[in-house]
């Protein structure tokens, strides 16, 4: 008779660590799936464990609460906007397409996944505003504008008289205030209108003809 194989304790590790990651991941997708769907509020802990096919303990064993389900979803959409601005920032086209760009692939996202991305943009402003600064989420995306808009200059494109930082903080304030107005009122049509303030932020710093 073959003597017992013998698994030693970093296998079994191994095991449960993959296990724990394929189950963290199914409750993770479950989650989201569902907020797409239904959005946040109507989305229940019972509803995402049955999707996941787990029990709510264990779905409470990876992740608090759902609350904190829509914290992780949230930084993976923050990773993505940074992405999307990468891309449409390095573009090799002029800089009005560059902003355009974005702003049309930003409302598109929405576009898709409206039921979600208000509860996402809540959260952020839930999470990281704080009494007398610019939400952390604009702090991030700022120095990429200022860095398009710099290249813009060089170019020719964008006015020499004024500071990138500034033209930076004005673009975002502009796109930014539409999207605040979306949150005030669902019916708004953010994706529209995104696209509208771009354009309308980029009249204001474009390089006249002399």
């Amino acid at each position: 008779m073959a003597p017992p194989v013998k698994i030693s304790a970093a296998a079994v590790e191994g095991r449960r660590d993959r296990r724990k990651r394929e189950i963290r991941g199914r409750v993770y997708r479950a989650a989201q799936d569902l907020f797409l769907e239904q959005g946040f509020d109507k989305t229940t802990v019972a509803q995402i464990a049955e999707a996941a096919d787990v029990v709510p303990q264990t779905l409470f064993n990876h992740f608090q609460s759902k609350q904190t389900l829509l914290g992780e979803i949230t930084a993976q959409v923050v990773e993505y906007l940074e992405q999307m601005l990468e891309e449409h920032f390095r573009a090799p086209v002029p800089t009005r397409e560059r902003l355009a760009g974005f702003a049309g692939a930003a409302a598109e996202q929405i576009a898709r996944t409206r039921e979600i991305a208000r509860d996402v943009l809540l959260e952020l402003i839930r999470t990281e505003s704080e009494p007398g600064r610019s939400p952390p989420y604009l702090e991030r995306v700022h120095e990429p504008f200022v860095e398009m808009l710099s290249e813009g200059q060089r170019r020719g494109e964008v006015r020499a008289e004024l500071d990138p930082s500034f033209m930076a903080e004005m673009i975002l304030g502009v796109l930014n205030a539409t999207v605040m107005h979306w949150l005030a009122d669902a019916s708004y049509p953010i994706d529209q209108r995104l696209r509208a303030a771009a354009e309308f932020a980029w009249e204001a710093v474009r390089q006249r003809p002399s």
